[in-house]
């Protein structure tokens, strides 16, 4: 039996009428997990006459296609070529046996390959990534807003408290949202995608108006004009969904969506134009949400209190007119403490 990473292409077995056939819904969107997974299928050993058709196809629909498919060849190859004591200490184990395969079986083998070919680009054997012609590190504090134009005419409207780092290519336009929140306005350019990576989300567009927010291991996204696809999970089961104008969707830690829901933008990107605006919302949500722009934070000193519900606007760039009204609209005392922040208590 053969070990991984010899990654020779293994016998087909015999076909099976039972056998379901991998779709086109089963290949990533994304140009390098799609060519990783066609790399996993071919060295499965289970590639009919369809698939290879299908392949063939692929690469043959767009350059980036068939430049990450033949980077993913070169990877295996230069795989193959290592020592495999330098494998299993690449994969921090014992490289994995190649069985008698059955068509799953079959697939999982070549997904250990890929598994390998990642283990392996990790210490540099992957082809360096393209030189950017724009680079980027913007930032704001607590309570502060900030607006950037990027030199292909995007726009971005950091909320308080966001950091993000911006790359411009000549084939694509990422930014990386490292925490906080950002009004995205994408200039349209057909001919480079404009990506935003956060935590385990990545947000896909050409041209549109969407909103992205990141915190606590969390990221929700909204969009107000155009298209965007946002896409979460590992490559071989990657999930994405497409919003449209007024929708919008969830992300936890582990890249789980929520169903897509109707957004109310307006409100929910009030922050553009300086205030901060709650409809029906919990005492305790409206607290944790406020506290985002705050130097001093405000805390409960009843639990009972949380169950209050808000519906108010407030301006955000006079947080002490913000605090000072709470008992005008709440059955709530407002108690400066010693270190700055405030405690709300009962009346």
């Amino acid at each position: 039996m053969d070990e991984y990473p010899d990654f020779r292409p293994a016998r087909r077995p015999p076909a099976s009428p039972m056998t379901a056939e991998p779709t086109d819904r089963d290949v990533p969107a994304e140009p390098r997990e799609a060519a990783a997974w066609w790399f996993a299928r071919v060295h499965s050993g289970t590639m009919n006459r369809q698939d290879l058709i299908a392949l063939a196809r692929w690469r043959q629909a767009a350059p980036e296609n068939e430049r990450e498919f033949r980077a993913a060849e070169a990877l295996g190859a230069a795989a193959a070529a290592l020592p495999r004591e330098r494998i299993r200490a690449l994969l921090g184990g014992e490289i994995p046996v190649r069985p008698a395969l059955r068509r799953r079986q079959a697939l999982r083998a070549g997904l250990a390959a890929a598994c390998a070919m990642a283990a392996i680009a990790g210490i540099g054997l992957y082809r360096p990534p393209p030189a950017a012609s724009y680079t980027a590190r913007l930032a704001t504090r607590k309570g502060e807003r900030r607006q950037e134009t990027l030199p292909d005419g995007s726009l971005v409207e950091l909320n308080t408290d966001t950091e993000a780092a911006i790359a411009l290519y000549d084939e694509s336009r990422v930014v990386e949202l490292l925490r906080g929140e950002i009004m995205f306005t994408v200039s349209p350019d057909a001919g480079r995608p404009f990506i935003v990576e956060a935590g385990p989300g990545r947000i896909r567009v050409v041209g549109t108006r969407f909103d992205v927010r990141r915190d606590a291991g969390r990221v929700a996204v909204a969009v107000e004009s155009g298209t965007v696809e946002v896409s979460s999970g590992p490559w071989w089961r990657r999930t994405t969904q497409v919003l449209t104008a007024r929708l919008g969707t969830r992300l936890d830690a582990d890249g789980a969506q929520s169903a897509i829901r109707d957004i109310d933008v307006s409100s929910l990107t009030a922050w553009r134009s300086g205030r901060i605006v709650f409809n029906d919302t919990l005492l305790s949500d409206m607290v944790q949400e406020v506290n985002r722009y705050l130097e001093h934070p405000i805390r409960v000193a009843d639990g009972r209190l949380n169950g209050l519900r808000v519906t108010a606007s407030f301006l955000l760039d006079t947080p002490d007119a913000l605090i000072q009204s709470l008992p005008k609209i709440l059955p709530v005392e407002v108690r400066p403490q010693a270190d700055g922040s405030i405690l709300l208590g009962t009346r």
